[in-house]
């Protein structure tokens, strides 16, 4: 029954840890330094692990070898992201710089003519 509260255990580590990461994500707020997060995604799986290892049954094999793929998963994406953020990025509420860019009806715009208008602009990162 040890090995099942591991198990359990391992998820809610990971379940949390997910849930404040994709907080700061809403708020424009990813830490500079993810140690926090990847310290917490690496006990996770070590739990998961040692749960596994021994016989945790359905009730913690199931969240064990959830949480040591959700741990894996984000260990590994945080690892290849190349995205950084830098102390000259642009923040919520600051002044956008001039640019030209096309618009969702494939109509060129110019940055100056959404001055003094609110504008939610959305980058999409691709990766092809």
């Amino acid at each position: 029954m040890d090995d099942a509260y591991l198990g359990l255990a391992s998820l809610a580590v990971v379940g949390i840890s997910i849930r404040i990461w994709i907080r700061a994500l809403k708020r424009v707020a990813i830490p500079k330094n993810r140690g926090g997060f990847v310290a917490a995604w690496v006990v996770a799986a070590g739990l998961g692990v040692t749960a596994l290892a021994g016989e945790p049954g359905w009730l913690g094999g199931i969240p064990a070898g959830m949480a040591v793929f959700a741990s894996t998963f984000f260990l590994l994406t945080v690892a290849i992201g190349s995205q950084k953020v830098t102390d000259d990025a642009i923040g919520v509420g600051a002044t956008i710089p001039s640019f030209t860019a096309t618009d969702e009806h494939g109509q060129t715009f110019d940055s100056q003519s959404l001055a003094g208008h609110p504008a939610l602009i959305k980058f999409f990162r691709g990766h092809w």
